[in-house]
């Protein structure tokens, strides 16, 4: 047996951890964010502090996002899905690394002063990658290559859709920081503010909702590997 077949069930495993990982995240992430939204009486200060609590957590969710690109390819290379060999693995592992090292980057640096200027790049480097993706993914719909199974080019398209959420998610939390969050961390916020940050926040659940359905979706494929005629 060739290390592949030992591999693949290792890899398969740690996906699906993965998945539940980012699923279980999520729903913390939303119970919190609502938590905060509706809790006026307590102290500004005390607000803003599980506000950034919230942003630790949120790191989770980024974690599975990138660790379920390698391992997903992974398997599909063992399957002979996509035309990767060992260098071309290794070349994603590595790019995979570096994406998950900028990531932290952007987290741990967001008060800086350059906190900015890496939140525009993370947020330039999303949009290369739903556009890789999701391109990648119509061509091989359309042509049968670079991923010659119907189902695998299926994820491949709503993972893109699932960072085109992500991307929503975070439209609206930064809405909330030119908006109310100002007001709320110096407890000056009026009724018209907490309305809005509560509204912000909805529309952000709104964006999870489908992300969930999605990330579902991308699981029953994968699970299934259906035949489409």
């Amino acid at each position: 047996m060739d290390l592949a077949a030992y591999a693949y069930p290792l890899v398969r495993a740690a996906h699906v951890l993965v998945m539940g990982y980012w699923l279980g995240s999520e729903l913390v992430i939303n119970a919190l964010t609502h938590y905060i939204a509706r809790s006026r009486s307590l102290p500004a200060a005390e607000r803003m502090r599980l506000w950034d609590f919230l942003l630790d957590v949120d790191q989770h969710v980024r974690n599975a996002l990138i660790l379920s690109v390698p391992l997903g390819f992974t398997l599909a290379s063992f399957l002979g899905l996509v035309p990767l060999g060992a260098v071309g693995l290794a070349a994603l592992w590595a790019g995979s690394a570096l994406w998950f090292w900028f990531m932290w980057l952007v987290h741990w640096r967001r008060k800086a002063p350059e906190g900015r200027i890496l939140a525009a790049w993370d947020w330039r480097l999303r949009y290369l990658l739903i556009a890789l993706a999701a391109g990648s993914a119509l061509w091989s719909l359309a042509t049968g290559w670079p991923l010659p199974a119907t189902w695998l080019a299926l994820k491949v398209l709503l993972f893109a859709g699932v960072m085109v959420c992500g991307i929503a998610v975070r439209h609206y939390i930064r809405e909330a920081y030119r908006g109310p969050l100002p007001a709320i961390a110096e407890d000056r916020a009026t009724d018209a503010d907490e309305a809005l940050f509560r509204r912000l926040m909805v529309k952000a659940t709104w964006a999870l909702v489908v992300l969930w359905v999605l990330l579902f979706t991308i699981g029953a494929l994968g699970a299934l590997k259906p035949h489409f005629g």
